[in-house]
């Protein structure tokens, strides 16, 4: 595999995993509101990223874009999560 891809990888897989610990620490509807926005950012990030990554091997891309779509839809089903939860509040 691609040294600058697993670098690259690494570089949104730690804080990415680093913020479902700050999800679950959090307090405050508002402070996890805060965190699932900023996991979809990263992860939204790392998608754009590796999508437009040029010269990779179709198997690094795919399993890159896999990695990367995983945590993805993770953090947006957290998402959707948190705002039925403060919607319902309401």
């Amino acid at each position: 595999m691609n040294e600058t891809l697993i670098s690259a990888c690494m570089l949104f897989l730690i804080p990415a995993t680093l913020l479902f610990g700050a999800l679950g620490v959090a307090h405050s509807s508002f402070l996890k509101m805060l965190v699932c926005l900023l996991g979809v950012a990263t992860t939204g990030l790392w998608l754009y990223r590796i999508w437009w990554w040029t010269n990779l091997s179709l198997i690094d891309r795919r399993t890159a874009l896999g990695l990367s779509g995983m945590y993805a839809a993770a953090w947006l089903i957290t998402f959707l999560v948190q705002i039925k939860n403060v919607s319902s509040r309401d």
